[in-house]
């Protein structure tokens, strides 16, 4: 049977690609680049469900001697779709160490604009003549969560039977979050020695969620606050201009997946509604807000959603990665809340959770106060990127995970 009559009657799409590739047990055990250097997947790399790279962080072993290269993994049907979708002139897909796809290369075809020493590996041509394998027994909808590598993983034995003890790592892990980076702000003060300039940036990017934050940084540098026209219809046009113009040459923005609330043109909006011609000005309402309590929590995200042009949720994001952190700063609380409101869950979040608690476990637990997803995010970014995919030889683990007086390490 030929490649085409197969693929007729059991099509395959890049997402069954992307499932081949992230399970082991679906992926071929003795994978080869097409210039036959064996591949021994270590680690598919964490699923990408956002902008960029499909999976990141990847570990894969290559030829005779191993050689352990750590990086990015693109997903495509074709080679020539790396082309198709733009990503050999794309900054972010620089770190890919593997492109992957269905289709081999047309014998006759000249492939470039792929990273220096990026393997090239062809699942089809492992697959394509297995009589026992077909796309229509991948359930699509299980991914990427409730499939997980199969490397072991010790943290679930432990937390999955004391999520007590998960609740302490969580609170500890998320106020030493919060408390690195009013450290990171107390630094920018000193540089700039503009308080009100520095909360701009932060909330800008903050508005720019993770694949934006960059870029809508550099706008609040190229239209700083106090260039703002006071009229808002007025702050928002020349913030487009800025963001349409000038940005683009130093930082790439990344729009695509994006839902139409968060699309550029309400981002810009919301950042005019907070910062132009306020009187009081933003700072000014939000310092009267005790951020201790709950009360004084509300009153704070109140202040960002009165345009209506922020949803609860992002704006308990800003209160938490940008008015905490910034209140601790200046020193107008003593430490971080214990409690705060949660903003949405992430792919980092769900991916940590569901390694430290296993794929059934309940996100009550941790989803109804950001502290706690707070803690999750300085867990992957403490121990998951370091420790995964050995995670026999996690500091996590090796700590007395089972004593009431858990310590972390301190960075």
């Amino acid at each position: 049977m030929d490649d085409i009559d197969w693929n007729r009657r059991r099509p395959i799409s890049e997402r069954h690609v992307q499932a081949l590739w992230y399970d082991g047990a679906l992926r071929p055990k003795d994978l080869r680049t097409t210039d036959g250097l064996s591949v021994r997947v270590i680690d598919p790399g964490a699923w990408n469900v956002e902008a960029g790279p499909d999976f990141s962080h990847a570990v894969l072993e290559v030829g005779p001697a191993r050689r352990r290269v750590v990086g990015d993994v693109e997903i495509h049907l074709h080679p020539s779709d790396w082309h198709a979708h733009g990503h050999s002139s794309d900054p972010a897909y620089e770190s890919v160490i593997a492109h992957v796809t269905w289709y081999a290369a047309p014998p006759d075809s000249w492939l470039d604009g792929l990273p220096a020493r990026c393997l090239r590996i062809c699942l089809g041509d492992f697959l394509r003549t297995r009589p026992d394998f077909s796309p229509d027994e991948i359930n699509l909808t299980a991914y990427p969560y409730a499939h997980l590598p199969s490397t072991p993983r010790p943290c679930e034995q432990i937390f999955a039977r004391n999520p007590d003890l998960l609740v302490a790592v969580l609170r500890q892990e998320g106020r030493r979050r919060l408390e690195l980076k009013a450290r990171r702000l107390k630094a920018v003060f000193v540089r700039t020695q503009d308080r009100a300039q520095a909360f701009y940036a932060e909330t800008l990017a903050a508005l720019g969620y993770k694949q934006n934050a960059e870029p809508f940084r550099r706008l609040a540098e190229m239209l700083p606050w106090r260039e703002l026209p006071e009229s808002q219809e007025a702050a928002i046009a020349s913030l487009s201009c800025a963001a349409e113009m000038a940005v683009p040459n130093v930082a790439a923005w990344r729009w695509s997946n994006v839902r139409p609330a968060n699309s550029l043109k309400r981002r810009i909006a919301a950042a005019a509604s907070l910062f132009s011609g306020t009187c009081p000005s933003l700072l000014e309402r939000l310092d009267a807000c005790d951020l201790t309590v709950r009360a004084g929590q509300r009153a704070a995200c109140d202040v960002l959603c009165a345009s209506g042009l922020l949803g609860a949720r992002r704006a308990a994001a800003i209160l938490t990665n940008v008015i905490v952190p910034f209140a601790l700063a200046e020193g107008r609380i003593g430490s971080v809340p214990t409690d705060l409101p949660p903003e949405e869950t992430n792919a980092t979040v769900r991916l940590t959770a569901f390694r430290l608690l296993g794929r059934d476990h309940n996100p009550a637990l941790y989803s109804g106060n950001g502290i706690l997803l707070q803690g999750l995010i300085q867990l992957h970014r403490d121990f998951c990127l370091s420790a995964h995919p050995d995670c026999a030889s996690c500091l996590l683990v090796k700590s007395s995970l089972s004593s009431t007086n858990y310590q972390l390490k301190e960075n």
